[in-house]
């Protein structure tokens, strides 16, 4: 199973862009590591980001994340079968 995080702020200080992660958006989670995450961001690639900045989803809600993508892309690929 996929491990998920919320994103709540991408302001990392000067030293760090927080370009590539949104707030409001949910991320994968590779891991953790020394008081950081491992995050899938929007460039698609998996870096090292503050894990304060991030709120874990549970397992739970990482379930029901994963099932509802699921179903929007079935949804997604049916509907344009039809056209």
């Amino acid at each position: 199973m996929k491990h998920y995080a919320l994103c709540l702020s991408n302001d990392f200080g000067a030293d760090f862009s927080g370009d590539d992660v949104l707030p409001g958006l949910v991320y994968e989670t590779l891991g953790e590591d020394r008081g950081a995450l491992r995050i899938v961001d929007e460039s698609g690639d998996d870096f090292l980001y503050p894990a304060s900045n991030f709120r874990v989803l549970s397992d739970a809600d990482s379930q029901v994340l994963e099932r509802s993508m699921a179903a929007l892309a079935a949804y997604s690929i049916s509907n344009s079968i039809g056209r």
